[in-house]
């Protein structure tokens, strides 16, 4: 019998399949922007000026980063 609260391993892969997929969404939007990483917090480094933003989950990242390139943009690589 497990405690009230405790994670069973399924619980554990689906966060972390879940995690690896929010991450490689915002990777696909943001990478020329920002290095996005996921360290028990969701990171974003700027590729400019190193500037950092964190959030405890990968929709509280995308605002963040949205409002932090809305008044600052990252300038980007022509192609």
């Amino acid at each position: 019998m497990r405690a009230v609260g405790e994670m069973t391993d399924g619980m554990r892969d689906y966060l972390s399949r879940e995690r690896g997929r929010e991450l490689a969404d915002l990777r696909w939007h943001w990478d020329e922007a920002y290095e996005i990483t996921w360290d028990g917090k969701f990171r974003a480094k700027r590729l400019d000026d190193g500037g950092e933003l964190q959030a405890d989950t990968a929709a509280e990242l995308k605002e963040l980063m949205i409002c932090d390139y809305s008044e600052r943009r990252v300038p980007r690589p022509r192609l």
